[in-house]
């Protein structure tokens, strides 16, 4: 029988009703294509060989536990087997246009896209219950499988989950309804203070695109005005917007950086980077300093990163602490505050953007909110707990990022590096993560 109920796996998960999670290549964040962008553009980055690898982060998350193998497989295939972006989908990525009218994406990326197909990936199991799952290639395709991967991995592990639970249609509309709950009491938080505003970053660990779908319809008609839009470009296109949310990612500076030993050079190249994507895209000059350490990086940047750029992410140093630290920085060397705009986007919800917008909002220019796993994927405590029998249910810190860059003159493979502002969230072999504590 049919079942009435608002929520039901086959509603909520493509896995259910056997068909493919992602069935478009803009079925992710803005901020790969305008990366991408980027990298076709500068010669020197495009066929710079990058390995990426999957690192699950929260304990007690045994993928290989819960997601089949043959189903992970299946739904990374279908990905791959994706001919590339659509005339349709070519003409809504050319009418995106910068603040200042012109047009975000060049005719090469364009043309790039078109025909673009996912490279291999490579997935083994450690017969510990983990999934060892990377991708390798040059710079320009491999970074495309990154939010692609993590939303397949993050929405197989609860529909498998729910699975093998055998929960019955009831109790899997009670988890539903729990979550959903959630969200609408963040709606109330939002709707009470109508001057907070919001991006939704939920793509990359959102609980299904059917979810997400749901989550965002939900805050595009009960906070019009507040949430600002969308990173997901597809959803974007969907929801009639040209206009997905997001600018650059840590990988910017990872990946070049990985391919020089000198300390001075490392630094050098760091700002470089920075430099060339403002260049490139000056309407969205946002720094994001925490690769390597907020602190270091607005000591020691160069005075035309420090008029040229336009704001700031906050992304793993608390933003009470951090923006405070941004507008010191600014009014030491004789620049405005209030020509900026602050963008906290680490693990935030309704009530910890509210504290922040209290403590912070008169500091700076433009304060606004990147909300995005406690949105799309809020499910950590809705597993009645009686049925919790293969480690935690709901949403967990999963995340791909580069591994290491090919170094073609030497022939061999280097680690890259991210240290952060959060030492948990350190990754690098132990002498390159060395290397750069000594620098920065």
């Amino acid at each position: 029988m049919r079942s009435s109920l608002p929520f039901t796996p086959q509603k909520c998960f493509a896995a259910a009703r056997d068909e493919a999670e992602i069935q478009s290549l803009l079925n992710n964040d803005v901020y790969k294509f305008l990366m991408l962008d980027f990298v076709l553009a500068h010669e020197k980055y495009r066929d710079v060989e990058v390995r990426w690898k999957m690192k699950v982060r929260t304990p007690g998350v045994r993928l290989a536990n819960v997601i089949p193998e043959t189903a992970l497989r299946e739904q990374l295939d279908a990905a791959r087997g994706i001919p590339g972006v659509s005339p349709a989908e070519i003409s809504y990525l050319r009418g995106m246009l910068t603040t200042s009218g012109r047009p975000i994406f060049r005719e090469e990326t364009l043309a790039f896209l078109r025909d673009f197909r996912l490279p291999d990936y490579r997935l083994e199991n450690d017969g510990e219950g983990n999934f060892e799952l990377s991708f390798t290639g040059p710079w320009k395709t491999s970074m495309m499988w990154e939010i692609l991967a993590l939303k397949i991995v993050n929405t197989l592990y609860l529909y498998h989950y729910v699975k093998k639970a055998k929960l019955s249609a009831a109790e899997f509309n009670g988890v539903m309804t729990r979550t959903f709950a959630r969200l609408y009491d963040d709606v109330e938080t939002f709707r009470e203070h109508p001057g907070l505003t919001f991006s939704e970053f939920g793509t990359r660990r959102s609980a299904s695109t059917d979810i997400h779908r749901m989550v965002l319809e939900i805050l595009e008609n009960e906070l019009p005005g507040q949430c600002l839009g969308t990173s997901n470009v597809m959803l974007a296109r969907e929801f009639g917007s040209n206009n997905p949310r997001g600018t650059n990612a840590h990988e910017l500076r990872m990946i070049p950086t990985a391919l020089t030993d000198d300390p001075e050079e490392i630094i050098a190249t760091m700002y470089r980077i920075d430099r060339e994507w403002m260049a490139h895209y000056p309407e969205l000059a946002i720094l994001l300093p925490d690769t390597f350490g907020t602190s270091f990086y607005l000591k020691n940047a160069p005075e035309d990163i420090l008029k040229g750029h336009v704001g700031c992410r906050f992304d793993s140093k608390d933003p009470r602490i951090a923006i405070p630290e941004y507008v010191g920085w600014l009014l030491e060397n004789g620049e405005d505050p209030k020509a900026k705009v602050a963008i906290p986007s680490d693990g935030l919800d309704a009530k910890s953007a509210l504290d922040i917008a209290h403590r912070c909002s008169s500091k700076v220019g433009k304060l606004t909110f990147g909300i995005g796993t406690n949105l799309t994927n809020n499910t950590k405590g809705t597993m009645p707990s009686h049925k919790s029998l293969f480690g935690p249910f709901g949403s967990f810190s999963v995340v791909v990022k580069p591994d290491a860059a090919f170094r073609t003159e030497q022939a061999r493979w280097v680690s890259t590096v991210k240290l952060s502002d959060n030492p948990s969230k350190a990754m690098g072999a132990p002498d390159r993560v060395e290397l750069f504590k000594k620098t920065f």
